[in-house]
């Protein structure tokens, strides 16, 4: 989120003493983050240690926290995992609504300011396999979502779609989403609808389901000064096709096993072969068209979270899909 959320830090610091015995000796919010339900701040505890703390006004998914958890507790060393609290839970009631998650601090920047190294891109691949190859224990895979075949988000896109096809707004900023959607709207609807149709597709096709992040790009890897890299923000996480992820990550036009670009070789070099579907991955992009049509229409009509700068953020965001070279482009050059 973008603009502070009423959150006292005498709040924050109650939290962090009575759940992590921490004493916190300075909180400074972070204005970072597309999450309209989380807030994000830097903890500095009195004997200097830094935290990352996530203050979320609905309750995490246990897998969300549980899954890079787990990895790191199996030696993949490049995942940021929350801490525990004084009883083991990964995460704590604050109070005010808000529920803690905490974090080591890794100083960084992201992987998407300034981008990889090739080596770096080669270790991202491992990463990325590790992932997809990982044994979940009953229980926990028990509490994965998996892949349903059809758009996460495609009730909230419909339902903003009927909305706005009839609606005027008297605040400004939605009547501007509003006008610029109508003006899309069957570019809109050929999307939900492609989608969907997609969706059935790729079921029939009857893909291994793996591990997947589901929100692996550049923006989730961060890159330490000793040039380690991380990945964080598992919000997402999901049973599926490995396509989920590697959408981000391959190009998949071109034949199989070959790269578009250098650093899509060296990812490649670093996940080893392996046999990308058009079908699935045209899904997995259409779908995640639907979900940031979805969400960013979300943060500007309906949001109860932020002020006008997140609303803002959000109309600024939801254009630039549409931009040319953007991410609609992208996913009509995917279509099979």
């Amino acid at each position: 989120m973008l603009e502070r959320p009423p959150l006292s830090d005498e709040t924050i610091a109650r939290c962090l003493h009575s759940q992590y015995g921490i004493s916190a000796g300075q909180i400074t919010f972070l204005p970072i983050g597309y999450d309209s339900t989380a807030s994000v701040f830097r903890v500095t505890g009195d004997d200097g240690t830094a935290y990352f703390l996530k203050a979320k006004t609905v309750p995490p998914a246990p897998a969300s926290l549980a899954i890079p958890s787990f990895l790191s507790s199996t030696g993949v060393a490049q995942v940021v995992a929350p801490l525990t609290t004084a009883t083991g839970t990964l995460s704590a009631p604050m109070g005010d609504g808000y529920t803690a998650i905490l974090y080591p601090f890794v100083e960084e920047r992201m992987g998407a300011n300034g981008g990889l190294s090739p080596t770096q891109w080669i270790e991202f691949g491992q990463i990325v396999r590790r992932v997809h190859a990982a044994q979940l224990p009953p229980a926990l895979a028990g509490q994965m979502r998996r892949e349903p075949f059809a758009p996460l988000k495609g009730d909230l896109a419909w339902a903003l779609h009927r909305e706005i096809a009839t609606a005027s707004y008297a605040d400004p900023i939605h009547q501007e989403l509003a006008d610029f959607w109508r003006g899309r709207g069957a570019e809109i609807e050929r999307i939900l609808r492609r989608a969907e149709e997609l969706g059935r597709m790729a079921a029939a096709r009857q893909p291994e389901i793996v591990l997947c992040h589901a929100d692996i790009h550049l923006w989730n890897v961060l890159v330490a000064p000793d040039e380690r890299i991380f990945v964080i923000d598992w919000d997402e996480t999901i049973l599926a096709p490995k396509e989920r992820d590697l959408m981000f990550l391959v190009d998949g036009t071109q034949p199989d096993g070959e790269a578009l670009h250098p650093n899509e070789a060296a990812f490649r070099q670093g996940y080893g072969p392996t046999e990308v579907d058009p079908v699935i991955l045209a899904f997995c992009r259409f779908e995640w068209a639907v979900q940031e049509i979805a969400e960013f229409g979300k943060q500007v009509l309906w949001s109860e979270e932020g002020g006008e700068i997140t609303r803002l953020d959000g109309l600024r965001h939801f254009r630039a899909l549409f931009d040319p070279g953007g991410e609609v482009a992208e996913v009509y050059r995917s279509d099979v």
